[in-house]
């Protein structure tokens, strides 16, 4: 049997070009056409603005525990300890891994480059198939002790994973706050369909299911901010609003189903529906 090729199908994401649309509407920007007068694709600022809205939205949505951006990737075969001098740990950033002499840098395993900081780690041997065990993190410095085949402890700061250093290589599992990258210029602007009609803004998705009016509001703030405009507390309003809606339609509604189930008829002969106000 031969493999299949890979997908074609694409995510029903809006549109950049949607949002941009959108925020003319409401910026009263779309008097004479739908693409705008001043908010236009080919302005210089257009395209500034509008990644400063795309990260605004994705920190209120993190503050408020939205599950995408909450992530998790698996470091594997990262190289034993170089020293065995407990003041001097190991290191994992963006660029290399440090095992207390030497820096190791690709192929060897490096931090994602969406990773914003650490959440959790846990640690196995390599090799071993063994489930990955927690690590502690240490806000306030590792403790110095001999080193071990494990780790035990990790510690984030100055952009850097630092951990004791195992006398065995190790895989970590990493689960991280993420971000979404900002959206792809050309000519510092959106695109201009005369010149490069593959990154028009009808061609990016803004990758959160329905969010056109939330990264419109949040594209209306940065317009009305320029202009010292009296509307920029109402956008704002709106535009949390319609955040906490995106939230809402997506985790809340997750996290609060009833899971239902069927209870084994070993249970004096009757079966039970497990849920809310079960038994």
């Amino acid at each position: 049997m031969s493999p299949l090729p890979p997908p074609t199908a694409v995510a029903p994401y809006d549109s950049l070009e949607s949002v941009l649309n959108l925020a003319r509407t409401r910026l009263n920007d779309a008097i004479q056409a739908i693409g705008g007068d001043i908010l236009t694709d080919i302005q210089p600022f257009t395209a500034t603005m509008t990644n400063s809205a795309w990260r605004k939205l994705q920190t209120y949505l993190a503050n408020l525990g939205y599950s995408k951006y909450k992530r998790k990737f698996f470091g594997y075969a990262l190289p034993i300890t170089a020293t065995f001098d407990p003041a001097l740990p190991n290191s994992w950033s963006w660029t290399y891994y440090f095992d207390g002499v030497s820096y190791w840098g690709p192929p060897a395993s490096i931090l994602p480059s969406d990773l914003i900081c650490p959440l959790r780690l846990s640690e196995r041997q390599t090799g071993s198939n063994s489930r990955f065990v927690p690590m502690r993190m240490c806000p306030d410095g590792l403790p110095e002790y001999s080193k071990k085949p494990w780790n035990g402890y990790f510690e984030w700061k100055n952009d850097m994973i630092f951990i004791p250093g195992s006398t065995n290589s190790m895989d970590f599992e990493v689960e991280y706050a993420a971000f979404d990258a900002d959206f792809v210029t050309t000519n510092n602007v959106l695109g201009d369909p005369t010149t490069n009609p593959a990154t028009t803004p009808s061609n990016m998705p803004v990758p959160i299911m329905r969010s056109q009016s939330a990264l419109a509001n949040y594209l209306c703030i940065e317009v009305v901010l320029g202009r010292d405009d009296i509307d920029v507390n109402s956008f704002m309003t709106a535009a949390e609003s319609d955040a906490r809606q995106i939230m809402n339609n997506s985790d809340v509604k997750l996290k609060q189903r009833t899971p239902v189930q069927r209870g084994s008829y070993s249970n004096r002969g009757r079966s039970r529906i497990w849920g809310a106000g079960g038994y």
